[in-house]
């Protein structure tokens, strides 16, 4: 097997009948049983895996792939609903009981693609909305700590840190996380991945454990931008299970295609924020992306923005307990935990195992209503809404097709654009530098073909020692 092999690589090597889907899971199984006890990325992996890639290599030889991801292992963050031998816990041991009486949404299109799902990927637990008390990302009551391959001084950052880490390690070609608020976009900058953000809407969440109605959203991580966007288009569309993916209906473009797009004529910010300092080593990196992107014919123009701080706890602290207890009604009968104090009451009962971090979060959100028609949340709803507003105006008020920056802000996720980060620099030392992407909404395409300039002329990413 090809040391580090991306997705485009093995999708070609079964193509060409170099190796079989079988062969796969077995190497990366292998990988998983080498370096999972000092990364400790993986929660669990499927005991099914061996048997489905075999029938899925009879399939392809009977009948041809469904599709290119056929045969291909994944891993799927721990918050993610299969309806398998495997259980969903957002890396809590409340919810260590829990195997979903039905599949999310998205993993139903991955099946259907020809994936086999080779296990869950460790988490910060609840999705890194457990606790303000000190807790560090990467961590699970039922896993412990994700720790990163380039270095273990490194903080692996956000909350899908199991699935960053196992890409960056070589354990799976590609996985999958979720984010709310930089959660695919931190832990792919720290473990020099990249990963999509895609625009709020495109993709269901439905069977995903949640935070926010309005910000969750699942993405791919993978080495390579070309990776994602493949994973991510098959991943895209209207489910009448989750009511915010109409807006799927009004994407059109082609993820893929968009590999080959020239990017000459596209205008691109580099944005030059005010109130957030900028290292030396953040010019230099971000000087490499503009040369490089004006080489490839876009226009870049320097953008000015005053960073507001747009801290919406207040406001996620309502939209969790919303949306955790109604997703725990769609599960009810196959865990004993039936809402969030239940939770909350489960950890009191087992503070040496569950609670050596707290869980001050979980202990705010019940104290709300949880009522999104409540007063008080309408009022913080609105005020981080007009806060963050004047940053998506920057794409029509400097006509641009995309902004480049080294730092992910909320500002993004809070209005549902979509981000793309990619490695800025060969990740030799405990400092990852990474380029984010951020575009208009429904303009995912357009974003890709930018990123996909940039890296294919950088080339950064380097594997772990």
């Amino acid at each position: 097997m090809k040391h580090d092999a991306t997705l485009l690589n093995l999708i070609h090597m079964l193509h060409n009948g170099e190796t079989t889907s079988l062969e796969l899971v077995h190497y990366y199984l292998e990988r998983i049983r080498r370096f999972n006890k000092k990364f400790n990325a993986v929660a669990e992996t499927n005991p099914d895996a061996l048997a489905i890639a075999e029938a899925l290599d009879i399939e392809r030889l009977a009948h041809g792939p469904r599709s290119l991801l056929h045969g291909i292992p994944i891993l799927l963050k721990d918050n993610i609903n299969t309806n398998d031998a495997m259980k969903t816990t957002a890396g809590s041991l409340a919810l260590d009981d829990l195997y979903a009486p039905y599949e999310a949404t998205v993993i139903t299109k991955l099946r259907a693609a020809g994936m086999v799902i080779l296990g869950k990927a460790n988490l910060s637990e609840f999705a890194y909305f457990m606790s303000d008390d000190g807790m560090p990302s990467g961590y699970s009551s039922r896993k412990g700590q994700v720790i990163n391959p380039y270095g273990e001084t490194i903080d692996p950052l956000g909350s899908s840190t199991g699935s960053a880490v196992a890409v960056a390690a070589n354990m799976v070609p590609v996985a999958l996380g979720t984010e709310t608020n930089g959660s695919l976009m931190a832990p792919a900058y720290m473990t020099s991945t990249v990963a999509i953000k895609p625009t709020f809407g495109l993709v269901s969440r439905y069977g995903i454990i949640p935070i926010s109605e309005f910000q969750d959203t699942a993405g791919p991580m993978a080495k390579t931008v070309a990776d994602c966007a493949y994973l991510l288009s098959h991943m895209i569309g209207y489910d009448e299970n989750d009511p915010h993916t109409r807006a799927a209906e009004l994407f059109d473009g082609d993820l893929t295609a968009a590999l080959d797009e020239d990017i000459t004529g596209l205008r691109i910010g580099r944005l030059r924020l005010g109130g957030i300092k900028a290292s030396s080593e953040d010019d230099r990196v971000t000087d490499e992306a503009v040369a490089v992107l004006r080489q490839s014919g876009a226009t870049v123009v320097d953008v000015a923005f005053t960073h507001i701080p747009t801290d919406n706890t207040n406001t996620l602290l309502y939209e969790f307990k919303n949306s955790l207890n109604a997703y725990l009604k769609t599960v009810s009968g196959s865990t004993a935990i039936e809402s969030l104090k239940d939770i909350i009451d489960f950890n009191r009962r087992h503070p040496k195992t569950c609670l050596k971090h707290g869980q001050t979060l979980l202990e705010k959100a019940e104290e709300t209503s949880g009522d999104l028609k409540d007063s008080v949340y309408l009022r913080l709803r609105a005020e981080i809404l007009e806060k963050s507003k004047t940053f998506d105006q920057l794409f029509s008020d400097h006509h641009l097709d995309a902004i480049i920056s080294t730092v992910w802000l909320s500002y993004a996720p809070i209005h549902g654009n979509p981000s793309i980060v990619v490695p800025a620099k060969p990740l030799l030392d405990d400092h990852p530098k990474s380029i984010v992407f951020v575009g208009p909404k429904f303009k995912d395409h357009t974003l890709v073909s930018i990123a996909h300039a940039y890296e294919t002329k950088t080339k950064h990413r380097i594997p772990p020692k």
